[in-house]
């Protein structure tokens, strides 16, 4: 058996370990009872008229989710594909960061921002002189819809806008000299290309939306509830866990649908085009002003406003001295107190420390899986290997607190005796391993698979050629799995919050404290350094990008 088949079965051996087995014992106790196997449990709730409410909204609310995400995102896809203004490249950047910051510190900006006493309501006060807040968006479904929407508009701006970018220009100058305007080539030429990739990141979105749990919980409540809070609810609340765990196994079943429908439509992004030039991009700021500047410039006006609204009102909450008025670091010292907090578990230091804990051991864990992934959904010619690959990928469409209790439920013994940073490790590791594996997918199919046959013909041994042929392929995007992997752990709640034990609070989960507790300023301090640090790592993934291309692995 060569190295690299002894890598693939360590990594399903680890994966049926750490996901599957824990997963079917969950899943199982939604279809037991105590006089054996039955589907009464799951009868029960499919057709109880409030589960189906929950399903119902949670449906309802994705799809409306993924719609405004579109007609938010596709504007900003064709103007960072088509057009040149100062600053292009650092918008470019930051579009990223709506999607990275942790959900928690949305649902906040968003209380901050769109809140009944919210900045946008205090200013239309203040200067429409309304006696009562006009702006009453969140606490309803509009709210999540709306957080969604910021959450995952730069999904459909950053996926469409690459291929967009892609695009030949002959086409659409084929079209122009038959007499086509600019309004039937956008929609007999553009829109038909873009489509597989505007499909794609829809139904990214939509999974997404489907599996939302943090905002949901904080912006929707009891009334407003989707299966994933419904989930929480019967398992840590309620005390219910074979309804929860068949409340599961009708998740799982619906969500892995939907990844399945994404991951087809996925498959048709490749864009077919006429020679390799690439569309020169206009000047956004230039005479004379056509109408449709003019409607890009008032989105991008619009947008500034949507998108650093909430992070601005955030930064300005945690320099508030509070109620007195005034500017003040007392909320950023507080992060800094060593000392116990009955209302977080642990010290704010502590729970700092806990998420650069977990984060760290799931990054090592998460890295080489999805890097042996990587390698065996391009490399692998076994028979079934596209069925083996959606097994493998299956975390990918996952709920976060459906794996967070699966490990809690299925791996018992080994929580108990490594402790429960362990356990949360483990889940971080299992549940972002897929986003690794797709980020170094493409540095895979790049390599150059003639050398490595080369170097097997000159009889080179397998761990020789991956460290002197594939690792120097793909270390750029090895450096940004890890760091991507680093930050999507240090923002995770939803698996945190099921493996909460006395003491064991991270970042996220101190901020969702506080955020109960309308401590905002706490809050929103905790919130400013959890975005800063994971919007660190994804700018460091862009540089990396570019300022690495020419620095070479030393071997």
């Amino acid at each position: 058996m060569t190295v690299r088949r002894i890598a693939w079965t360590a990594t399903a051996g680890i994966l049926v370990l750490l996901f599957y087995v824990p997963l079917t014992r969950i899943l199982a106790e939604g279809l037991r009872t105590e006089s054996g196997w039955s589907l009464s449990t799951l009868r029960s709730l499919i057709t109880d008229p409030y589960i189906v409410r929950v399903l119902v909204f949670t449906l309802k609310q994705a799809a409306w989710s993924t719609l405004l995400a579109v007609a938010i995102g596709l504007p900003g896809a064709l103007l960072l594909a088509r057009y040149r203004f100062p600053g292009r490249r650092v918008v470019h950047a930051m579009t990223v960061l709506p999607f990275v910051m942790p959900a928690v510190t949305v649902a906040l900006g968003f209380v901050l921002f769109w809140g009944r006493s919210g900045a946008v309501n205090h200013l239309l006060m203040s200067w429409f002189g309304f006696s009562t807040p006009p702006v009453r968006v969140l606490y309803s479904m509009w709210g999540i819809v709306l957080a969604h929407a910021f959450y995952n508009a730069p999904v459909i701006t950053r996926v469409v806008g690459a291929v967009w970018e892609g695009i030949d220009p002959e086409l659409d100058e084929a079209a122009a000299s038959l007499g086509r305007g600019p309004w039937r080539r956008a929609i007999g030429v553009t829109l038909p290309l873009l489509t597989p990739a505007l499909v794609s990141g829809a139904a990214l979105v939509f999974v997404l939306c489907f599996l939302s749990f943090p905002i949901v919980l904080a912006l929707g409540g009891a009334r407003y509830a989707t299966v994933e809070v419904e989930i929480y609810t019967l398992i840590r609340t309620l005390l219910d866990p074979q309804r929860g765990a068949a409340l599961i196994l009708v998740e799982t079943a619906l969500s892995l649908g939907l990844a399945y429908l994404y991951l087809r439509s996925e498959a048709a992004i490749a864009v077919p085009s006429i020679g390799r030039r690439q569309a020169a991009l206009r000047p956004l700021f230039a005479k004379p002003v056509s109408c449709s500047r003019v409607i890009l410039l008032v989105y991008a006006a619009l947008a500034l406003v949507f998108f650093s609204g909430p992070i601005a009102a955030m930064i300005v909450d945690s320099l508030r001295r509070g109620a007195e008025g005034g500017w003040s670091a007392t909320h950023y010292r507080f992060l800094l107190t060593a000392g116990y907090n009955p209302l977080l578990g642990v010290s704010p230091l502590g729970a700092l420390g806990n998420s650069l804990v977990v984060a760290t051991a799931s990054t090592a864990l998460a890295v080489p899986l999805g890097f042996a992934v990587s390698l065996f959904a391009v490399r692998s010619r076994a028979i079934g290997r596209r069925a083996m690959e959606v097994l493998l990928m299956a975390p990918l469409a996952m709920s976060s607190i459906a794996v967070g209790y699966a490990i809690l439920r299925g791996l018992g013994g080994i929580v108990h005796g490594l402790g429960w940073w362990a356990a949360l490790a483990i889940a971080h590791g299992i549940l972002h391993y897929p986003f690794v594996a797709r980020v170094l997918r493409p540095a895979v199919e790049a390599m150059d698979s003639e050398q490595v046959d080369a170097a097997r013909a000159l009889g080179a041994r397998a761990l020789k050629r991956l460290w002197t042929i594939e690792l120097p392929s793909v270390w750029r995007g090895l450096v940004a799995a890890t760091v991507f992997a680093f930050a999507l752990s240090m923002g995770e709640m939803s698996a945190a919050i099921v493996l909460l034990r006395p003491g064991s609070a991270t970042l996220p989960l101190a901020i969702h404290s506080l955020l109960a507790a309308r401590q905002f300023g706490a809050a929103s301090a905790m919130a400013v350094v959890l975005i800063g640090v994971t919007a660190m790592c994804f700018i460091a993934m862009e540089w990396m990008g570019t300022a690495l291309q020419g620095w070479r692995w030393e071997r």
